[in-house]
């Protein structure tokens, strides 16, 4: 008899899109998989399907938390979870890590929390910042203490965790990242034009306010250079588009949109670009960047630090710094 796991992820789609291999190894170890996420099915539907994955929306958007629908949603998963004998609830992320952690409780089986980055919660400055981390450090703190596993992706912040006393250390287990497939992304000759890439959500914390402003310094010196640039558009400020149309306009830069093929797009580049001041757990992109062969210029923050040795492999950048 198959087993069923329940995933819980901010971005549903991409967690299947992204880690197909996950998936496929589940599958063959004998388990199906339920899909929890606050979108609806946009991609891999067909692929799903073959694999008897299902997919249950969530009333929760990505950062707001309303909690009257938290408390509504936490029955929703832990009565799935009863109807489809879920085994155990996984997470990604720590938006929806207390989430998994509460409905794993009601529904009475085991949870594992994967901590891949604290973003927006320890990103936030000032009043703002500390109003935010005073009302939901409690709930992290009471919640997470069920969890069989927390696992992060880079020291510092299981660090952050063990000093604010989120979880416990027998809880805590680290990893190098999600991992990269190196057949699916190998390496590929470097393109002779000097081409830059960023490929991310477009928002002020992976950096791109500092990557358009510092661009036009770059273009001063070396005439010939382009960027690229893949993700969607995810509160980009008005500033920061205006700096794009700018550099669209004159040739100097590329705007795809979100893309599937990310192969494709670093082919066409030489230099890999990610100063994100995010506290990302261990970015992706950078992974699959060097897997391609191309160097990175990343920030000296958390997890984005993890990947480059500055010299060798990449550049390492002060976060937040555009001359840097």
């Amino acid at each position: 008899m198959r087993k069923t796991i329940g995933m819980i992820s901010a971005c549903a789609h991409r967690l299947y899109l992204y880690r197909p291999e996950l998936f496929g190894c589940l599958w063959d170890a004998g388990y199906d998989v339920i899909v929890f996420g606050p979108e609806p099915q946009v991609q891999g539907d067909e692929w799903l399907g073959e694999k008897g994955i299902r997919y249950v929306g969530l009333p929760l958007e990505r950062r707001q938390t309303d909690p009257f629908a938290e408390i509504k949603t936490q029955s929703l998963i832990a009565d799935t979870a009863r109807r489809y004998e879920i085994g155990l609830l996984f997470s990604f992320g720590i938006r929806f890590a207390p989430l998994c952690a509460s409905s794993a409780k009601r529904a009475g089986i085991p949870c594992i929390n994967v901590i891949n980055g604290l973003g927006h919660l320890f990103v936030e400055h000032g009043a703002a910042g500390l109003a935010l981390r005073t009302a939901v450090l409690p709930y992290l703190r009471s919640t997470l203490r069920y969890s069989s596993r927390i696992i992060f992706q880079n020291y510092d912040d299981r660090a952050l965790f063990g000093e604010l006393k989120i979880g416990s250390p027998r809880q805590y287990l680290n990893v190098c990242g999600s991992g990269v497939n190196t057949v699916r992304f190998p390496v590929c000759p470097l393109p002779d034009e000097r081409i830059f890439g960023f490929l991310s959500r477009m928002n002020p914390e992976k950096g791109i306010q500092e990557l358009l402003s510092a661009f036009p310094r770059v273009l001063h010196e070396y005439p010939d250079a382009r960027l690229i640039l893949a993700g969607e558009l995810d509160g980009l400020l008005a500033e920061s588009e205006e700096q794009l149309g700018r550099l669209i306009d004159c040739g100097a830069a590329e705007y795809l949109g979100e893309i599937d093929d990310v192969l494709s797009f670093f082919k066409r580049i030489r230099y890999f670009v990610f100063p994100s001041f995010y506290r990302e757990g261990t970015p992706r992109v950078n992974l699959e960047a060097m897997s391609c062969g191309r160097p990175v210029i990343t920030t000296d923050s958390p997890g984005c630090r993890e990947t480059v040795q500055d010299g060798v492999n990449g550049l390492m950048i002060k976060p937040r710094d555009v001359s840097s």
